[in-house]
Formats: C-alpha cells, sequence, structure tokens
C-alpha cells in the first residue's frame, strides 16, 4: 500500500561516533592518525589521556603532561623546563646536560693564602653545591590537564587537528590548538559534552586504559574496557548529533516491504540491507537557514549538505493529519506513520531566501509506526 500526503516532520541527524581508544603511535608530527571515518571535520571532541593531553592547556608553553616530555635534547619528545636550566640563559644544544654547580670560592693553602696560577688568575673551587630544583617535569612545572576539546579537521590521510570553531574546522584555517610532541600513553578520542557525569566517565575510562596493551594502536573503547556508566548520556535520545528540523511539503510512502522499489539506493547497497528495508518513498522538504534576519548561516547548509551526502540514517514523520480539533465524534489530534530512513538521491535548491528547500527519495530502515497523538 502507498500513502500519499503532505505535511510532516523530517529530522535529519547522524549517528554519534563510537569513543576510541588509541596509543601513541597514532601521533604524528602536528597531528593524529585516527581512521574512524564516523569524525568528520568539524565534529566537536574531546581528547584525554590519564598522564595528561599533548596540548598547552595551561598556556606556559609546555605540553600539560609532564611525564611524557623527552629527558635528551635532540631527542623524539620535546623536553620540557626541567632540562631547561643552564647557567647563562641557554636552552639550546649548547646548554649543560646536568645543573652547573653554583656555589663556589678561592682555592687556598693551608694557611688560607690565595693560590695564583702562572698567568696571574686565581684558582676557585666548586664546593659541590648543586642547584636545588627537580630534574624531572610534574604538574607544577608543565601543568597537568586530563582533557582537552576541540573542533577536528581531517585530510586525505586522516590526519586529524584540533581547532578553536566548527568553522576552523572545515576550512583548516584559524586558530589550531597545536599538537605538542610529547608521549601521553594511552588516550581517548570521543564526542564532546559538557554534561558532569560524561566528564568524570572520560575521566574513568582514560584511567582504566592506562596500564593496557590495546590489541591494535586504534579500537574501540568499548572494546577494551567497560564503559563507565556516565557514556550513557551520549544514548540519550536516540545518540543523534547534528540535528536539523526540516518541514514536509508533500511525500509518498510505500509500506508494503515485499514489492518495494529500491533501485534509488542502487542495486549492491540494496541487495546488502534488503532485509532491513521496510518501506520507500519520496519526499519534498522545506529547512529554515538563517542565522540573524535575512542572512543565511553557512554552517547549517553546510551540515545539511554534509547530512545528505553521506546518506545518514534519518528520523521522519509522516503526518496523515495534525493537530485537528473538531467536534465528537471526529478524532481530534494527529496521526502520523514515524520510522527512521536512509535518504538517497537528494537534491538541495539554495535559493537566495532564508529557506532551503530539497527533495529526496528514500528507504526506510526500521519499522514503520503509525501513532495518534492528541
Amino acid at each position: 500500500m502507498a500513502v500519499l500526503g503532505s505535511g510532516g516532520v523530517l529530522e535529519i541527524s547522524r549517528e554519534i561516533p563510537n569513543a576510541m581508544a588509541l596509543t601513541p603511535a597514532r601521533l604524528n608530527v602536528g597531528s593524529i592518525s585516527l581512521a574512524n571515518q564516523a569524525y568528520w571535520s568539524g565534529d566537536r571532541v574531546i581528547l584525554a589521556a590519564e598522564d595528561g593531553v599533548p596540548f598547552d592547556v595551561n598556556g606556559d608553553g609546555y605540553a600539560d603532561c609532564p611525564d611524557g616530555h623527552g629527558f635528551y635534547r635532540s631527542g623524539t619528545w620535546d623536553i620540557g623546563p626541567a632540562l631547561d636550566f643552564n647557567t647563562g640563559g641557554q636552552t639550546g644544544d649548547n646548554a649543560p646536560f646536568y645543573h652547573g654547580f653554583i656555589a663556589t670560592d678561592n682555592l687556598v693553602t693551608q694557611n688560607n693564602d690565595q693560590i695564583i696560577a702562572q698567568n696571574g688568575d686565581s684558582l676557585i673551587v666548586a664546593l659541590g653545591s648543586e642547584r636545588e630544583s627537580d630534574k624531572y617535569n610534574n604538574a607544577t612545572s608543565t601543568g597537568l590537564s586530563k582533557q582537552v576539546d576541540g573542533f577536528i579537521s581531517r585530510d586525505v590521510l586522516d590526519r586529524v587537528k584540533l581547532w578553536t570553531t566548527e568553522a576552523a574546522g572545515h576550512s583548516e584555517s584559524g586558530t589550531e590548538k597545536p599538537l605538542l610532541r610529547v608521549k601521553p600513553g594511552n588516550f581517548i578520542i570521543t564526542k564532546y559534552d559538557d554534561e558532569t557525569a560524561y566528564v568524570q566517565a572520560i575521566n574513568s575510562a582514560v584511567a582504566a586504559i592506562k596500564p593496557l596493551t590495546l590489541i591494535d594502536s586504534e579500537v574501540t573503547l568499548k572494546s577494551a574496557i567497560s564503559l563507565p556508566a556516565g557514556f550513557d548520556v551520549l544514548c540519550e535520545n536516540a545518540n543523534r548529533d547534528w540535528k536539523l528540523q526540516c518541514d514536509l511539503e508533500e511525500w509518498i510512502l510505500s509500506i508494503d516491504a515485499s514489492n518495494l522499489d529500491a533501485t534509488a539506493i542502487g542495486e549492491t547497497f540494496g541487495e546488502n540491507i534488503k532485509s532491513l528495508v521496510r518501506g520507500a518513498g519520496s519526499l519534498q522538504f522545506l529547512a529554515e537557514n538563517k542565522n540573524v534576519s535575512s542572512e543565511e548561516d553557512g554552517l547549517s547548509l553546510l551540515r545539511l549538505v554534509l547530512l545528505t551526502q553521506n546518506q545518514c540514517n534519518t528520523k521522519a514523520r509522516f503526518y496523515i493529519y495534525k493537530n485537528r480539533n473538531e467536534q465528537a465524534p471526529r478524532v481530534n489530534g494527529s496521526v502520523y506513520y514515524e520510522c527512521e530512513i536512509l535518504l538517497t538521491n537528494t537534491r538541495l535548491n539554495t535559493r537566495a531566501t532564508e529557506l532551503i528547500a530539497g527533495t529526496a527519495d528514500f528507504v526506510a530502515t526500521s519499522e514503520i509506526k503509525i501513532k495518534v497523538a492528541s
């Protein structure tokens, strides 16, 4: 049976990607290799590590990861302030490796006479009082931050960087959060959320993966440990992100699964998901696209293009009638079909107004439920 209608709501969104556990082998010079394709440019993420993150969070010039710094100059990892000691302001290759002796005195005889060299110079001696300071970096000298957040960009080689804004993540221009050359140990990349329970759960997770030897340099966090309870925050509202709500103008929905036309999604792809398809059809929608009055919001348009281009799993409500207010015995309220759909053959009209018009074919990938709302 096919149902034709007008009106409804199309909620275009995407599933939140899995939290990932990575080893330092994924660290490059200035970037991180991230194979999980569910993370897109513009995504806001949290990077967390138990021993501190490889970013300068407190702005002191050093990564907030004291134990991740190197111990030798010209080594793989950046040195921290503990090796920036010197006697003359040197911090390069000419600086001494060890602290210099800072207490000296003239060398004298048993009778307390000063010893003079043949050239007339006085001989002096170091008394052995080496400079009293810590030879290792610590939380006081570099800072210690277990989490940092930012918007990622990724290139064709799946190298990601962190930026301060979503727009910078898409364009790779703006203010970058530079990755510093320190070794943080096992670390996590996950979707950003500022819910207190979620932040605490991330701290628990990085503590749990710190001593582990991961089976690969990048694995899903849930395959390495049991996720702490705070990760349930991301499961609310069907685990969705980048939500854009559109108004349906007209739609056709076929709910006879045995006679569906799935050519819109391609023969090979269609064969692979045939057992999941519960319906198919086409629709026309309108999406509001403004940030301020009479001005387009470029990021919302970009998100809409990416969501439809990447064929994200989407929620839709197809209204048979909506908000009816009639006298008895007529039925009041709303009646609609609700299901998850996969958009294909999407066409967008970005006309010079505050509305974006679009058309698309779709297949329903979940049970099609008919619902009544008063």
